[in-house]
């Protein structure tokens, strides 16, 4: 027999007044999905029109740089690099770090230098497009000289993780003199540079615009920047680097008189590397954005459009009534799978790489609401990115055996809040209980074993998930304890956060 089978009722044993109502509503169902699968693509965002100050800037990633594009994105933006740690501030733990910001720029009219005088802009337009993975922004800058009508194209490349490209494309309302600035900006950045050129080792041709050392505060780790820019636009251009200020932002002008009815192109390339890849961080950034180079923009926008393209394949299509729904699992889709790659060595935090000065980040800890919650859909959509979120864990085992000796178990017991080098406890300390929240061992091992089951891949249970789930299989015999009737986990602080440990709390059993 097989299990859970139904008879089918024939019509007409269905009482009279049922079947017109189940065909009304089969009718709507197959509408409603017939709309949906319709649809060319996901549905972005609306645009804004303008920006409100309560508002946070959007967010870009490919799992390993996260960027935050202000308004106008030359202007302000921050960006996180995947494996790049610092001191943090505030609790003085180990924690993220941010790295120069890469698309950084200036347009400048006449004498009017957009970044003096930002009120003179004004945002016409910026939106996000989810099938593609870039942010559009469109804006006018009014000076008493002329006016420009501004565009950018923003986004983190998926096939070459380590890049962010943007291109600034400019027309006047007159004939002036226009300069186009792009630049790579460490203002503001905690931490200090090392080191820094506009010449590449052993040849007169530089490989690339300039690069950068950059120190994280603390000097847990350091970052490597490079950029390439390019520029295409009628009339005679003059070209300039800031080569002599050991101090000042990576930067590269050009200059041009710009007429009316023309369009002038800043294209820039930006690699940033964390030394957690790398032990010469600043020379991999030069050779990663040197390939770039030689792919082109163009190239890389296309590989990147068409990663979208298939990574949209998994998109959930919601079957209801309200849109909304649909516009919400989209947006769901969307940041999660921008916040992970097969790149993502160093797992990635809640909230991504998506931070901003007053939003709350969790300094960028991995903790077990990764293996928990977002694993899973990552997995089923992209298995791949769901083992290198994984490979965090499993690469700091050491860290867990240690952190389970130092409470008095066997096995391995994963911290609470890991940090990003060597995945240690991080936590703040002056929360301490929340060292009793040891759920994250049983999502940990969970998260591994569906990683086999999703798919069936022995070599990875053998080589990978098996030391996992046998140390924590080992550190579950040595923490119960003995009570009535068998045995029990006691002193533990579920979900709920309680300021003090309960035994046997539910959640941590199931």
């Amino acid at each position: 027999m097989r299990p859970f089978a139904t008879r089918a009722c024939p019509r007409s044993e269905l009482p009279r007044s049922a079947t017109p109502r189940r065909t009304k509503a089969r009718t709507k169902a197959r509408a409603r999905a017939g709309s949906i699968s319709a649809q060319p693509g996901p549905i972005s965002p609306a645009p804004i029109h303008e920006f409100r100050p309560e508002w946070i800037p959007a967010y870009l990633s490919n799992g390993l740089l996260g960027l935050r594009c202000g308004p106008l994105p030359q202007l302000e933006g921050v960006c996180i690099v995947g494996g790049l740690a610092s001191i943090q501030p505030v609790d003085e733990v180990e924690g993220f770090a941010r790295g120069p910001y890469p698309v950084s720029g200036d347009v400048q009219l006449g004498p009017h230098q957009l970044s003096r005088v930002p009120e003179l802009a004004h945002l016409l337009e910026q939106r996000y497009d989810f099938a593609a993975g870039e942010l559009h922004t469109r804006f006018a800058f009014s000076t008493p000289d002329g006016s420009a009508h501004v565009e950018v194209v923003t986004f983190c490349s998926r096939t070459s993780p380590a890049v962010v490209l943007q291109e600034v494309a400019v027309t006047v309302d007159r004939p002036l003199t226009l300069v186009l600035t792009g630049s790579v900006n460490h203002e503001g950045v905690p931490g200090r540079m090392l080191e820094r050129s506009t010449q590449t080792p052993g040849t007169d041709q530089p490989v690339c615009d300039g690069w950068m050392l950059w120190e994280t505060r603390g000097g847990l780790s350091t970052c490597g920047t490079a950029f390439v820019t390019s520029f295409t636009g009628p009339g005679s251009v003059e070209r300039s680097l800031e080569r002599f200020d050991e101090t000042a932002p990576l930067r590269t002008k050009y200059k041009v008189d710009a007429q009316p009815g023309a369009r002038y192109v800043l294209r820039q390339m930006t690699a940033l590397v964390a030394s957690a890849f790398h032990s010469q961080p600043h020379r991999q950034a030069t050779r990663q954005v040197g390939a770039a180079r030689i792919k082109g923009w163009d190239r890389l926008r296309e590989e990147n459009r068409e990663r979208w393209r298939d990574l949209w394949r998994s998109r959930i299509l919601i079957d209801a009534d309200d849109a909304r729904w649909q516009e919400l699992a989209d947006a769901a889709f969307f940041y999660l799978h921008s916040s992970a790659h097969i790149s993502s060595l160093f797992s990635t935090a809640m909230f991504g790489l998506a931070f901003w000065p007053n939003y709350h980040y969790y300094q960028g800890h991995v903790m077990w609401d990764i293996e928990a919650f977002a694993h899973l859909p990552l997995a089923l959509a992209q298995p791949d990115t769901g083992r290198s979120l994984l490979e965090f864990r499993f690469q700091n085992l050491e860290a867990a055996e240690l952190n389970a000796g130092l409470h008095g178990y066997d096995g391995t017991q994963f911290p609470w809040a890991a940090g990003p080098r060597r995945g240690e406890e991080a936590i703040r300390s002056n929360a301490p209980q929340l060292g009793f929240e040891q759920h994250v061992n049983m999502c940990v091992a969970l998260a591994f074993a569906r990683q086999v089951h999703i798919t069936g891949d022995d070599d990875y249970l053998r080589e990978r998930a098996w030391p996992v789930l046998e140390g924590v299989a080992r550190w579950i015999s040595s923490r119960l304890s003995p009570v009535p009737g068998g045995l029990g986990m006691k002193e533990v602080i579920g979900i709920a956060e309680a300021q003090r440990p309960v035994d046997n709390n539910a959640y941590v059993n199931m």
